[in-house]
């Protein structure tokens, strides 16, 4: 297959000064590296400006997107367009009303409706959507008033051999800790990862910590400032990293894995926790079907079940290994990438097949 991939991450890093836009853009950059290991040509206009031979000659099989942003809406619909007889349009539809409430926008009605309106315009002409759960597809499904796409389930997963475990990891991020907060090497360090936005509870997570002045909390990712990071860093054990080069070794150097977001997606974040072992406490999301509480993590809603939670798991050893272990063994089964790149090259395939047959069907009229 021939696919050209848009793709607008690098302007929006700009504007924000964001080394890492998270999921989307791990998963963006996984899904155009499997395709080219698979021996598929990809053009992405971002990285590149000059058009491929292929590309100048109309040799165009699928224009696939992952952002939503008006630059990827003007481009996609110029190469839908241009390669309308043969291109076929897939969306990686990552985002969800319910995903982005409060963190783009005010959360307010009339600011909710323009986000359903503008998410509705974005996906409306696609061939095919992907989204990472069920619980993202019973969102767009939703969202929807008419719906002329189907719409495939597919883990963002990710890459297993990125997270290999080196006696160094855990002994590099505590020397960290301590050189730059003063975190004294043998503390019990709660970590989450991911932006610091609202809707991923930075609120609750200071509250869990203010139960807990003896354990570090740590957060790690790019900063959004914001009134909830001013209170939580009132707090002597509340430290948030910024970007964070290694993600391994927070991982591998941390002792719970902690995630108080209100509403996910999917969570990338859980999943690499599990894949390194990392004993969880999650809030009880629907987007988290695929760990159970009390078997491959503990899960909470009030704050009061977090802290219960917290204080459970870091005094019973044995607890800590058994959930670790089980949720790695689910996460190496179900979000492998190795496994979804085939997934995803069959779904670029089937719309290229959907594509044809509404041209056909179109013919005919």
């Amino acid at each position: 297959m021939n696919v050209i991939f848009v793709v607008n991450f690098n302007i929006y890093k700009k504007i924000t000064k964001i080394k890492n836009i998270g999921g989307i853009e791990t998963n963006t950059n996984d899904v155009i590296s499997e395709l080219l290991q698979r021996g598929h040509r990809v053009w992405v206009p971002e990285r590149n400006p000059q058009e491929p031979e292929w590309v100048k000659k109309g040799e165009v099989d699928v224009v696939a997107a992952s952002t939503f942003d008006p630059l990827t809406y003007l481009q996609v619909g110029k190469y839908k367009k241009r390669f309308k007889h043969r291109a076929a349009l897939v969306r990686h539809a990552h985002t969800t009303v319910e995903d982005m409430v409060g963190n783009l926008l005010p959360d307010k009605p009339i600011f909710n409706k323009i986000l359903e309106l503008w998410l509705r315009i974005q996906y409306g002409p696609a061939h095919l959507l992907i989204t990472p759960s069920n619980y993202s597809r019973q969102c767009l499904l939703g969202m929807q008033k008419s719906l002329t796409y189907p719409i495939h389930v597919v883990s963002n997963g990710i890459r297993i051999e990125n997270f290999k475990e080196e006696n160094a990891l855990r002994q590099n991020f505590r020397r960290f800790l301590n050189e730059k907060f003063k975190v004294p090497p043998e503390s019990t360090i709660i970590l989450n990862v991911g932006l610091s936005w609202k809707k991923k509870g930075v609120d609750t997570f200071s509250e869990i910590a203010r139960a807990f002045p003896d354990y570090y909390f740590v957060w790690v990712g790019p900063i959004n400032k914001n009134p909830d990071i001013e209170e939580a860093l009132k707090l002597k054990n509340v430290i948030f990293t910024g970007f964070y080069d290694d993600i391994r070794e927070p991982y591998y150097g941390a002792d719970v894995f902690l995630n108080t977001s209100r509403v996910e997606n999917q969570g990338i974040p859980l999943i690499e926790a599990a894949i390194c072992k990392l004993p969880i406490v999650a809030k009880d999301l629907p987007a988290y079907d695929w760990v159970e509480n009390d078997v491959s993590c503990l899960k909470a809603n009030e704050t009061n079940e977090f802290i219960e939670a917290i204080e459970k798991i870091t005094s019973n050893e044995q607890l800590r290994v058994k959930i670790a272990n089980k949720a790695r063994e689910i996460a190496l089964e179900i979000h492998d990438f190795k496994k979804i790149g085939q997934k995803v090259e069959d779904l670029y395939k089937k719309a290229i097949r959907i594509k044809k047959i509404h041209d056909k069907l179109r013919a005919r009229v």
